[in-house]
């Protein structure tokens, strides 16, 4: 007989040995199709045993602030451009190391993405760029950055190979990172634009410290058939193990390629299958393959959910059990976001969330980290902390201090070719205007430089607006900047100074969106700069007389002539006649009806007409946001360069009716809002006074005899 209490302590026991058992069963016994144990591969290989997840109790995370993980990715044009913020944005919401990025970029790619890094001003991340053109020709190669590095090229390293992918030269150009990255740098993390990250990457960092001795390369296992051949006649995949690897996430132990003789190794491997093979199908990934095949113990397999791939035909499903097993997902299909595959949707959804961030959000230190600000950040925090937030100009004090995250040339965009007296409309708009692109593409065929003031999500849906409008589609001398919201004032004049130092012809007409050139307008401001002879050592600035319909449905003009048929008729009027008269008087409209050639005209108080200028005229002062007197203050520096004001006499625009925004609601309503605008005002007298000093006094006489009216 059992002694008391025995046989509940025997319980107890058993219980405990069966909940191990369950225990284990989850964390050693999964079915090893789903990668995350102890598998790198969605079939038996012989490295599942080298095969560590990153959620193995193996797995030792760098020390947080103290590792810097370092990033390549190569990103060639527009699209690419645009896909890599949204692979940067997942990295930056889970990140907790400093990021540095090396990214390989062409021309367009590298002037967007400059642009872009450096107004976004993210603490903890640093951006080196590689001219990916000078590599392609094998010439001189400098990293771009506060430290730039130079390598010496001989040949082109990677024009000699023919690829059928449709990354071009661009999708070989990994193959070359050991030798355009700087020496120093030991190990590197590399990934295609295609891909959204669902996990902190220093999870996949630390997989480096499972890399045997003579392991170079981390990958995961391609998840499709490709390479095992014979996906339709005559399909003839590059040799591969197995089922070969995908390269959209590769681990490069750099230095250890260089030892091994990597250079040498792909390109015998590429030059011998390509005597067969005649050209690569999947680019790089094609030659990593075969190099793999032949050197079988350079590969460490990385777990399948670090690369979970949604192209055609994928079993990436077997990769994974949940959602919260997913680490990388990767795009890897032409299709991109319209692949369908068995959770197409879920995968989607989550790419869309990043998509849409608000990539201010991302601008968050590193809690418990040394200050590691991006240049210039430091100073903006210390001069937003010195303002006071009972001031009541406060908003307009902060406005003027934010600094907008800047995606120049947002769609593609190709450049007219140049011509000495080319003129680019430049102008600015936010969502609510967005109706206004179709009319204005009719109205003007020539080229556009425009600033769209829109948050993350909604410059996905102007995206789509374009590239659903069979007008706007067409029109690719077009140029979209998008400034992203932040702040409750519109930055009308940043948003202006945008598109304009975006422009490339060497004249500009500086208009808003919500008017609609004359029909022959932009052939007759090219007629007329050539006739007048002007050049930039000729400082003029071509008056377009304003008008204004108050009618939603009416007939737009063809001449001049029709104009002042529907003037007389009451149908248009000079612009803001019953409002703000005193805006466009000088441009002497009486004058304006019978003139048959240009004429001259004096600036007088609150002028501010639509203007054709050089392109390097003054820029618009930022100080300015919301509503009022933002284009009066660039008339006036404009008068006190001694710009000489010219208007034309066949020259017209005219404003449509629209809804008023809320900045000119606030500005009518407010008596707050007015008075700041009234300290701007005087502000931006001062400077003058001490920039132009005497010259300017007529302007502070002219401010102060317009207050005393009022």
């Amino acid at each position: 007989m059992l002694p008391r209490g025995r046989p509940r302590a025997m319980g107890a026991a058993v219980l405990l040995l069966l909940l191990l058992l369950v225990v284990g069963f989850f964390l050693f016994g999964r079915d090893p199709d789903y990668g995350l144990g102890t598998t790198a591969t969605l079939d038996e290989d012989p490295y599942r045993s080298r095969n560590l997840s990153a959620s193995s109790p193996q797995l030792l995370l760098p020390p947080k602030c103290e590792v810097m993980l370092h990033v390549a990715i190569v990103c060639a044009g527009y699209n690419s451009s645009r896909e890599i913020i949204t692979l940067t944005k997942s990295l930056l919401f889970y990140r907790k190391n400093p990021l540095h990025l090396h990214l390989i970029t062409d021309a367009v790619a590298r002037n967007i993405l400059e642009t872009l890094f450096r107004t976004w001003m993210v603490p903890a991340v640093v951006v080196s760029f590689y001219d990916a053109e000078e590599l392609k020709a094998g010439r001189t190669l400098r990293s771009c950055s506060a430290r730039p590095t130079f390598f010496f090229l001989s040949a082109p390293l990677v024009s000699w190979i023919p690829n059928k992918h449709y990354s071009g030269l661009y999708g070989l150009m990994k193959l070359v990172l050991p030798s355009i990255l700087p020496p120093s740098l030991a190990r590197v993390i590399v990934l295609d634009t295609d891909v959204t990250f669902s996990s902190d990457i220093v999870e996949l960092w630390a997989l480096f410290d499972h890399f045997s001795d003579k392991q170079v390369v981390g990958l995961v296992e391609n998840q499709s058939d490709w390479y095992l051949g014979n996906l339709w006649k005559n399909h003839r995949p590059w040799p591969a193990l197995g089922r070969g690897f995908n390269t959209g996430v590769i681990l490069l132990w750099l230095d250890r390629l260089q030892q091994t003789g990597w250079e040498q190794m792909w390109k015998v491997t590429a030059k011998r299958e390509l005597l067969t093979l005649m050209a690569t199908s999947l680019a790089d990934q094609d030659i990593f393959n075969a190099v793999i095949k032949e050197h079988p113990h350079l590969v460490h397999p990385l777990p399948c959910v670090w690369n979970v791939q949604l192209s055609d035909h994928t079993r990436a499903e077997r990769c994974y059990l949940e959602a919260a097993d997913l680490k990388v997902i990767h795009w890897n299909s032409p299709k991109k976001l319209r692949v369908k595959n068995k959770h197409a949707e879920f995968f989607r959804n989550l790419h869309l969330t990043f998509l849409g961030y608000d990539g201010k959000l991302l601008r968050r230190e590193l809690f418990g980290c040394p200050n590691q600000f991006p240049p210039g950040a430091e100073q903006l925090q210390q001069a937003l902390t010195q303002l006071d937030e009972e001031e009541p100009c406060f908003e307009f004090r902060q406005q003027q201090l934010t600094v907008h995250r800047v995606h120049i040339t947002f769609l593609p965009h190709q450049p007219p070719p140049p011509q000495p007296h080319d003129v680019t409309l430049v102008a600015q708009l936010s969502m609510d205007r967005l109706q206004m692109l179709e009319a204005l593409c009719r109205h003007w065929p020539g080229p556009m430089s425009l600033a769209l003031y829109l948050t993350d999500e909604e410059a996905q849906q102007f995206l789509h607006f374009v590239e659903t409008s069979p007008v706007l589609s067409m029109r690719k001398d077009v140029a979209y900047h998008v400034v992203y919201r932040d702040g409750p004032l519109y930055p009308v004049n940043q948003l202006r100074n945008v598109a304009l130092a975006q422009a490339l012809t060497p004249y500009v007409f500086l208009s808003d969106i919500d008017f609609l050139p004359a029909y022959s307008l932009y052939d007759y401001l090219r007629a007329s700069i050539e006739q007048l002879e002007l050049d930039s050592r000729r400082k003029t600035a071509l008056v377009v007389p304003a008008f204004e319909t108050l009618h939603y449905r009416f007939s737009f003009p063809n001449s001049k002539a029709e104009l002042l048929t529907l003037l007389d008729a009451g149908s248009l009027h000079t612009f803001r006649y019953h409002e703000w008269p005193q805006g466009h008087s000088s441009t002497d409209y009486s004058r304006w009806r019978e003139a048959q050639a240009p004429y001259s005209v004096q600036w007088s108080a609150d002028y501010e007409p639509y203007v054709v200028v050089p392109r390097d005229c003054p820029r618009y002062d930022p100080r300015f946001v919301g509503f009022g007197w933002n284009k009066v203050a660039h008339i006036i520096e404009l008068d006190a360069q001694e710009y000489e004001f010219l208007v034309l006499p066949e020259a017209f625009s005219i404003h449509l009716p629209h809804a008023p925004s809320l900045d000119i609601s606030r500005f009518r309503s407010s008596p707050t809002y007015r008075n700041c605008l009234q300290a701007l005002k005087e502000e931006f007298h001062q400077d003058l006074s001490r920039r132009y000093g005497s010259a300017a006094l007529k302007y502070l006489t002219a401010l102060q005899q317009a207050r005393s009216r009022a």
